[in-house]
C-alpha cells in the first residue's frame, strides 16, 4: 500500500537521505544524493541512471553513470547491448505505458515470468552480469523518457516487491523535483556562459537554440537578421524584430538533420560529450545563409545539447561586421569551443600572452597551452595567420 511506502519515508534515516536530496544544487551532488536514497530505501546489486535520452527509444542518452557501490559497471558494451537486444524486450511495454513512473521486469511478462530468464536481452545481458530483476524509475518529458534509474539485483536477493515499488513511486515525485531545481540552475549557468564567451565588442548575429529548437537566447543582430530572412528586407521594416521572430525554416532542417549523427555518437555510452557538428546552411532567399552547431555546453548533465546558430546575410553599407561576415571565416570560429574563441578574439585584438593572462587572469603558461591548441585546431602556425583565418 502507498500509505505504508510513505511510513518508510518517514524514517528518521530516510528524512536524512531525502534532506541531502533537496539540498543538492550541482548535478554531482544530485547524483550522491540520489545514491544514497536508493541505497537506503531500495536496496539492489547494480544502479544505473540514464540522463537525457536523446533517443530513448535507441537507447540514445546523453550520459550513463553507474553508482559508486555497484558491483557492475555499466560501459560502451553493456550500452550497446541494451540497444540491441532490450528494445524488443521493454520497448513495447513503455509504448503501451507511455508516462509510467515505475514498472519492474516480471510486470512486463506478468503471464509468464518466469520465462523471463529465456527472452535474448536475459540470456545476452541480464544473467551474463549475475542479474535476475530488475525495477526502473522513468522521468518523462513531452511524451518521451527524459531521464531513468535502472536498478538491478541477482537472483539471491530476490524481485522487488510490491512495497518496495510503491517505495519508488512516492520518491518520483520528490526526484522530480531536485532534477527541476538542478536543471534551473544548470540553465542560468549555461546562458551565462554563453553570452560571457562571445566577444561583445564585436556584435554577432546569433542564435542559441535548445535542443527541440525553442529559443534560448537571440542577439538583436539575429533578430534582426531572422526578420530579414524570413519576411525580406522591406516587408521586415515594417514589423519589430521579436514580434515577428520565427527560426528560418532552412536553419530549423540543418538543425533536424544534426540530431541523428548526436543521437549515433550518444548511443556508444561513453560518458564524454560526443564532438560538436556542424552544417551550412544556404537560404533560398539570396544572400542569406548560416553556420549551424550541435554542441553540449559546459558541465550541465541535465542540459540537453544546444544548437548555436551564427547568421549572415547581404553585404549592405551600415549592416553589422557579423551579418557581412565571410562564411569561411565563420565556419573556422565554429571549430573552437567558446573559451577558445576568447582567446582567439584577444589575440587578434593584438593583446600579448601576458596581456590575456591578466585580462582573463590565468597564468601565462596556460594561455600559451590552450593558443597552442587553437593553432593546431585552425591548422596554423602563427599569431598573423590566426588573424587571417578568423578575421581576413
Amino acid at each position: 500500500m502507498i500509505h505504508e511506502s510513505s511510513a518508510a519515508l518517514a524514517s528518521a534515516r530516510a528524512q536524512r537521505v531525502l534532506l541531502g536530496l533537496h539540498r543538492a544544487v550541482e548535478f554531482r551532488e544530485l547524483w550522491t544524493a540520489l545514491q544514497r536514497v536508493f541505497e537506503t530505501l531500495v536496496p539492489h546489486d547494480t544502479l544505473v541512471m540514464s540522463v537525457n535520452y536523446v533517443d530513448w527509444r535507441r537507447e540514445a542518452t546523453t550520459r550513463r553513470l553507474t553508482s559508486d557501490h555497484s558491483r557492475v559497471v555499466d560501459d560502451a558494451e553493456a550500452a550497446k547491448l541494451i540497444v540491441g537486444e532490450g528494445r524488443n524486450f521493454f520497448q513495447p511495454f513503455l509504448e503501451r505505458n507511455p508516462g509510467i513512473p515505475c514498472y519492474r521486469h516480471s510486470e512486463i511478462m506478468p503471464d509468464q515470468p518466469d520465462r523471463i530468464p529465456e527472452t535474448r536481452f536475459y540470456q545476452r545481458y541480464m544473467i551474463p552480469l549475475g542479474w535476475r530483476y530488475s525495477a526502473h524509475v522513468l522521468f518523462w518529458r513531452d511524451g518521451e523518457v527524459e531521464t531513468s534509474f535502472a536498478l538491478r539485483r541477482r537472483p539471491d536477493q530476490g524481485d522487488f516487491t510490491a512495497a518496495e515499488m510503491d517505495t519508488l513511486r512516492v520518491l518520483h515525485p520528490q526526484i522530480a523535483v531536485a532534477f527541476e531545481r538542478v536543471r534551473i540552475f544548470e540553465g542560468e549557468r549555461r546562458r551565462r556562459r554563453l553570452l560571457e564567451s562571445f566577444y561583445r565588442p564585436n556584435p554577432e548575429a546569433v542564435l542559441f537554440l535548445d535542443w527541440d529548437l525553442s529559443l534560448l537566447y537571440a542577439s538583436q543582430e539575429g533578430l534582426v537578421l531572422c526578420a530579414a530572412w524570413n519576411l525580406g528586407p522591406e516587408r521586415a521594416r515594417l514589423f519589430s524584430e521579436g514580434a515577428v521572430f520565427a527560426v528560418p525554416a532552412e536553419v530549423q532542417t540543418a538543425c533536424a538533420a544534426l540530431k541523428p549523427g548526436w543521437e549515433g555518437q550518444a548511443a556508444t555510452g561513453q560518458e564524454e560529450a560526443p564532438p560538436p557538428l556542424t552544417a551550412t546552411v544556404v537560404a533560398d532567399r539570396a544572400g542569406y545563409g548560416a553556420n549551424v552547431t550541435l554542441r553540449r555546453e559546459g558541465g550541465g548533465a541535465l542540459s540537453k545539447p544546444l544548437f548555436i546558430v551564427r547568421l549572415r546575410g547581404p553585404d549592405r553599407a551600415g549592416a553589422p561586421a557579423s551579418i557581412a561576415s565571410n562564411s569561411e571565416h565563420d565556419r573556422r570560429r565554429g571549430e573552437l569551443t567558446p573559451a577558445e574563441r576568447a582567446l582567439a578574439d584577444l589575440v587578434c585584438t593584438g593583446l600579448s600572452n601576458k596581456e590575456i593572462a591578466s585580462r582573463l587572469k590565468r597564468s601565462e603558461g596556460s594561455v600559451k597551452v590552450q593558443l597552442s591548441g587553437v593553432f593546431q585546431k585552425l591548422r596554423v602556425n602563427s599569431r598573423a595567420k590566426l588573424m587571417v583565418a578568423l578575421r581576413g
